[in-house]
């Protein structure tokens, strides 16, 4: 940009001298006061409206992305002031030709050096990471499913394949957060002939004003298609919790009537190896898309073991016993098969194995179950020193080490 306007404004019309300064001034400056406060309200405005928590790498990086508009008049304003300043320089000291020239080098050498600068990072035409994401969402779900879509990730990325693309035509999508406006189910419902909308919007606080409708009413009528919320439901509205249950489907989750038979062992064989991905873990840039679309599908692997873990705390008796061997055992698989992976998963799988421990190993090695417990437990420790947990974390290890000496000792 700033090349582009000084090649315009430096090209010479006529000899630039005090005068023709003055006029060419007077001229440009409604121009430049219209972008100066076109850039002050927009900066302003936006430093008044920007209430994203900036501590999240991710929300850094949009609200770092939002301030390219102001960049744009800041670029106009340089190429104005580079123009200005090669008249003002031919006007007192002449030899216009030499002025135009040095002002095309200068312009030319900035834009080079952005560009070797900036090329690696900006350019985009090999990254299909967000794409393949969608493709991977939408190839795992079984056919003729209902996708409640949640954010800006899963709702634009599935999209854009699923209507641009005519990815798995036979999948209906529903936005959330756009479901919560009267229009948007009015113009959906006519070309979702297959979704039953029970009222003309969806209205997670005020639930029983007229012609709204809840979430629980929304799956009910549309129990006899496969209902998955990717990623999770909007918050406000729990009804759903009366009739329905959340079962881990990868990235995404199954909405299931509560009444429905749960067999952990084939429901972690019906989840397993979803997704065909092999970014490797930590790869990309915090504030990136990218970064957040392979944490998610690394997280996806262990989301049934997680979920065998947390119904296991809520049960009792041998169905609980069970449920903890079964998360234990996918934990070990999970990690066993990655040599780098998120840190949280040294942590659950740590847990796991000494919850194993407190109902007498069902057949696992007490020492094995230790060791595993006291080895994860650590490396979570050192790759999370300022975790909230820390002091009990290092408690719980020093205590697990005391019970193996004992247990060795006792053998």
């Amino acid at each position: 940009m700033i090349f582009v306007i000084a090649m315009f404004l430096c090209t010479p019309r006529h000899e630039c001298t005090i005068n023709a300064l003055c006029v060419i001034l007077r001229r440009r400056c409604v121009f430049v006061c219209l972008m100066v406060t076109m850039g002050s309200i927009y900066s302003l405005f936006f430093a008044w409206r920007a209430n994203l928590n900036i501590e999240k790498p991710l929300l850094l990086g949009v609200v770092e992305r939002f301030w390219l508009q102001a960049d744009a008049v800041v670029c106009v304003l340089a190429g104005l002031g580079l123009s200005w300043a090669v008249c003002l320089l031919k006007g007192r000291l002449c030899r216009g030709s030499v002025w135009n020239t040095g002002a095309w080098f200068l312009t030319a050498g900035l834009l080079s050096h952005m560009i070797s600068f900036n090329h690696r990072e900006c350019d985009q035409s090999r990254n299909d990471v967000v794409e393949r994401f969608a493709a991977e969402v939408l190839q795992s779900l079984p056919r003729d499913s209902l996708v409640l879509t949640r954010g800006d990730l899963p709702g634009n990325t599935l999209r854009y394949l699923h209507y641009c693309r005519q990815f798995r035509p036979d999948v209906s999508l529903v936005d959330q957060e756009m479901m919560t406006y009267s229009w948007y189910v009015l113009k959906l419902h006519k070309h979702l002939s297959g979704v039953k909308f029970p009222g003309r919007w969806w209205d997670p606080v005020n639930s029983q004003e007229r012609k709204t409708f809840t979430i629980e009413q929304f799956l009910k009528h549309n129990v006899q298609r496969p209902v998955f919320v990717c990623i999770g439901l909007t918050e406000g509205d729990s009804s759903w919790e009366r009739s329905f249950s959340r079962w881990p489907w990868g990235v995404c989750e199954q909405l299931l009537p509560i009444k429905t038979p749960f067999d952990p062992e084939e429901w972690a064989v019906k989840t397993h190896d979803l997704y065909n991905w092999s970014e490797p873990h930590d790869r990309f840039l915090p504030g990136s898309w990218e970064r957040v679309a392979n944490e998610e599908m690394w997280q996806a692997r262990m989301k049934t073991a997680f979920f065998l873990f947390d119904l296991a705390d809520n049960m009792g008796g041998e169905q609980q016993a069970q449920l903890y061997e079964l998360s234990y055992i996918l934990y070990c698989k999970i990690v066993d098969a990655q040599v780098d992976y998120p840190a949280n998963w040294d942590k659950n799988l740590a847990l796991a194995a000494e919850r194993l421990l407190q109902f007498g190993g069902r057949g696992h090695n007490p020492d094995n179950l230790l060791s595993r417990s006291i080895r994860h437990f650590s490396q979570y420790f050192q790759r999370e020193p300022s975790d909230p947990q820390s002091k009990a974390i290092h408690s719980i290890i020093i205590h697990l080490k005391k019970e193996r000496e004992k247990l060795r000792q006792s053998s």
